[in-house]
């Protein structure tokens, strides 16, 4: 460097205060070494210089010298430290535009630096930190990212997808670089998924082809069912061929399934048709079974058999569905007219053609009965129920309904009370189900031709018109005349309390010995006047009056043996008893019964009219009738009873009195 140049430099420098190094020790150090080491310098250099010469121009000289080095100096020492700043403020703006970059690259905003403030080494060393903080980051991202990538690619291709493309540079932000983790784990959920998937449908493909007992044919369907789960990809293109392949298996399986079963049913048909042995039948199950191929081929082999077995004996096979056919039309309650509209069924004219007809109209019929099983049970319950109550009804009005056996009277009112409740239920059930068939098919259903009204209508129609009938018989036959009785109840009609009950069971067995015999020889005189006297009884089940049997003391005392006394104790214990059945079986008394009682108690309270079903009840001429009659045992000698009038219950307490009369008996 000139020494002009420097020296102009020395003068441009500025004229600082000393007071700004106040307070800094180093500063102050620095001056006081500085004033210390110049004041030594220049002591010893005049030293010298005082005595080399005391010429003044030799020291003027050499003065300039000096002080020309000295300014140089201080001169290069301020330019050293300049250059110094320079280089520290090059290397901020260097490190400054380095985190800009960096922040770029990692897609952040830029940090805000106090260098005004801050020493220029202090910022200096803050920029080479943070710097090296970015670059970290920007090394640790591109690591993660490159990671990410080689995931992704990985995944994608087990997928059959293509990658998401992402840049490096910039670096994407730790938003972006989130997403494209959520979407790479997106991938492996959807890849484990898949895997499973594929899974359970290769082991559900393995049982079916085992079950047809198939094996793969292609390369893809080895691989599915390969033990080396990796060689199948899990691709999209992959799952829906595996999709196709196991729905194919599974059609192929229900398609095999389907037409098994229904050759199964074919053989069994033709096999009962042709009678085949049980031995043979369990044979070929035995050997054929599941639902394989070649199951499949064995029962198509076998039904192509059994059909040329078959067309060799049509003739038996059509009289075999005939029958079915009469048994089918009756359990589906077909009237004739729906028999007749199959008119193949009187042909004769044998021929497949013939067989394939009767079958159709079988499977007609059974699929018939199958859809209006319920109604159809559901009518044959009530008509079961109908028929029990029609008889119990005809028992409680017969000869021997009295014939109380173990309680069988109790049990029959039960049972029709029960009946009575059933029946009602079933009828509306019934109706129910007839409305909605009708809703359904657009037309009525049929029993036998007729709706289900019709045919609850004639059940109760028949029963009343029944009940009519019975009634009307039983007043016809009491207002037969007497000619019409047999010559015993004659003799009885014709003279009124002349032939007692116990003389009855003699009389009669000697009258149809010998009708010619007169009865009134055979008659012996008696004193003993058979008559009724009226009585209320103060049971609930008799609202009428009890008639008494008034029977002579005096030949009652002479007739009445010790054994027969006793048979009348006993006689009375069991009216008793009858009395409670009676009176239990009164409570449920049916309508038919009440107008019949009805009947009687008017008929009875007539002089002029008399019973002609008990002829032991004929009321004398000076006696009045009774408003009601109510039933008298008549004692024969062996001490046997006998009902007079089943529909009242027997007098608990019978008593005998004396009584005279104008006729004599003959014994």
């Amino acid at each position: 460097m000139e020494t002009s140049s420097l020296r102009k430099r020395f003068t441009d420098l500025q004229d600082l205060d000393m007071d700004m190094i106040k307070g800094i020790t180093w500063a102050e150090q620095m001056w006081r070494t500085l004033l210390t080491g110049l004041t030594k310098t220049f002591l010893n250099w005049t030293q010298v210089a005082l005595k080399m010469s005391n010429n003044e121009e030799d020291l003027q000289e050499w003065v300039q010298v000096f002080t020309e080095h000295y300014e140089d100096t201080c001169c290069e020492l301020v330019s050293d430290i300049e250059y110094l700043k320079s280089t520290v403020i090059a290397n901020i703006e260097s490190l400054l535009q380095r985190v800009e970059s960096l922040c770029k690259t990692l897609k952040i905003e830029m940090p805000v630096l106090d260098i005004d403030s801050s020493c220029l080494y202090k910022v200096q060393h803050q920029l080479k930190k943070r710097v090296e903080e970015l670059e970290h980051s920007v090394e640790t991202r591109r690591r993660d990212l490159n990671k990410l990538r080689q995931k992704q690619l990985e995944l994608c291709k087990s997928l059959g997808r293509e990658p998401r493309v992402i840049d490096d540079n910039p670096l994407p932000s730790s938003d972006e670089i989130l997403d494209f983790q959520n979407h790479i784990e997106r991938l492996e959920q959807e890849k484990f998924d898949r895997f499973e998937k594929f899974c359970l449908m290769k082991e559900e493909i393995s049982l079916m082809t085992r079950e047809l007992n198939v094996s793969p044919s292609t390369e893809f369907e080895k691989n599915v069912l390969s033990q080396d789960d990796s060689k199948f990809m899990v691709t999209d293109e992959n799952m829906k061929d595996l999709e196709c392949f196991h729905k194919s298996i599974k059609r192929q399986l229900e398609n095999v399934k389907e037409e098994i079963s229904h050759l199964r049913s074919n053989v069994d048909h033709y096999w009962d048709l042709l009678e085949i042995s049980l031995q043979e039948r369990q044979e070929f199950r035995q050997k054929y079974t599941g639902n394989s191929v070649d199951v499949l081929d064995a029962l198509r082999l076998e039904v192509r058999r059994c059909g040329d077995l078959k067309k060799a004996n049509i003739k038996v096979f059509v009289d075999k569905l005939r029958n079915e056919l009469t048994t089918i039309w009756e359990q589906c309650h077909c009237s004739e007219s729906a028999k007749e509209d199959f008119s193949y069924y009187i042909s004769d004219c044998y021929t497949e053609d013939l067989l394939e007809l009767h079958e159709i109209e079988l499977k007609k019929w059974k699929a018939y009965y199958e859809e209006n099983k319920e109604m159809i049970l559901l009518l044959n319950k009530h008509m079961k129920l109908w028929n029990k109550m029609i008889e119990l009804e005809e028992s409680a009005t017969g000869p021997d309904r009295y014939n109380n056996r173990g309680g069988k009277l109790l049990k029959e009112e039960k049972e029709r009370n029960l009946l009575s409740k059933q029946i009602p239920k079933i009828e509306d059930t019934l109706r129910e189900l007839a409305y909605k068939y009708e809703k359904h098919h657009g037309y009525e259903f049929r029993t036998f031709n007729k709706t289900i009204e019709e045919y609850i209508y004639n059940m109760h129609s028949d029963r009343e018109n029944a009940r009519k009938e019975k009634l009307s018989a039983r007043k016809i036959q009491r207002e037969q005349p007497m000619l019409t009785l047999t010559p015993a109840k004659s003799a009885l009609c014709l003279f009124p309390g002349s032939i007692t009950p116990s003389t009855m069971c003699t009389s009669k067995r000697k009258l149809f010995d010998n009708p010619s015999t007169d009865i009134r020889k055979k008659i012996k005189t008696s004193s003993r006047l058979v008559a009724t006297e009226p009585k209320k009884n103060k049971s609930k089940a008799y609202k009428g009056i009890i008639p008494k049997i008034i029977l002579s003391t005096t030949s009652q005392s002479k007739r009445l043996s010790t054994e027969r006394k006793k048979r009348i104790e006993k006689i009375r214990r069991q009216s008793v008893l009858k009395q409670r059945n009676n009176n239990l079986r009164h409570e449920n008394v049916s309508s038919t019964e009440s107008e019949y009682m009805n009947f009687e108690n008017e008929v009875s309270s007539r002089v002029d009219c008399r019973s002609t079903i008990n002829p032991f009840l004929v009321p004398l001429p000076d006696t009045p009738a009774p408003a009601t009659k109510t039933p008298v045992k008549s004692i024969s000698k062996q001490g046997s009873s006998h009902r007079t009038r089943p529909d009242h219950g027997t007098p608990t307490n019978p008593k005998f009195s004396a009584a005279k009369t104008n006729l004599r008996m003959n014994f």
